[in-house]
């Protein structure tokens, strides 16, 4: 399994443009050469992910990152829409992540762990079998096209008139920098 994650082609990270976070984007911060922590952005530069001590909690971008790393050295990610800067975001998912909060799981760093809660605020289904985090990445990617901000009513309705077609769905997303201030 880990070959095949390792084999895979992963979403890239971008150092800059710096993206606004919005309400329901999937948010991502490296702790090291291989391991990720994921969360959900519910507004107001507040984050809702799991922990260690089995507590889904909201944050501040520091406090994102986990005891033992430091956040002035890192950077906090966003999905982002093919190679674009537009972030995924999903109302949804900002929802399901503001249901859990100050809930109870059993953490298990390999088996259930924030990949998973973050997964399942994407899919609605918490007891999912994702684990890692290019796991998410693959939830991400599929889930990609509903978690895409609709257009404005006038660029559909051009669109219509103009009988032009939507673009293709795009065939990968990437990770952006947050900037929260």
């Amino acid at each position: 399994m880990l070959r095949k994650n390792f084999r895979k082609k992963r979403a890239k990270t971008y150092p800059s443009p710096d993206v606004r976070p919005v309400a329901g984007c999937i948010l991502k911060c490296d702790l090291g050469v291989l391991l990720e922590h994921t969360g959900v952005y519910i507004g107001k530069g507040r984050i809702v992910s799991l922990n260690r001590h089995s507590q889904i909690k909201i944050e501040n971008e520091n406090g994102f990152f986990p005891p033992g790393t430091n956040p002035k050295s890192n950077r906090i990610y966003a999905a982002c829409y093919g190679d674009t800067d537009e972030p995924l975001t999903s109302a949804a998912v900002a929802r399901r992540a503001k249901r859990k909060i100050n809930g109870k799981t059993p953490y298990n760093v390999l088996f259930n762990n924030c990949h998973r809660f973050t997964s399942g605020c994407i899919t609605g289904n918490f007891e999912n079998d994702v684990v890692s985090f290019s796991q998410l990445e693959d939830v991400i990617f599929a889930h990609q096209e509903e978690m895409r901000r609709k257009k404005p009513w006038w660029q559909r309705l051009y669109r219509f008139v103009t009988r032009k077609r939507d673009p293709e769905p795009a065939a990968t997303f990437n990770w952006r920098p947050v900037k929260f201030k």
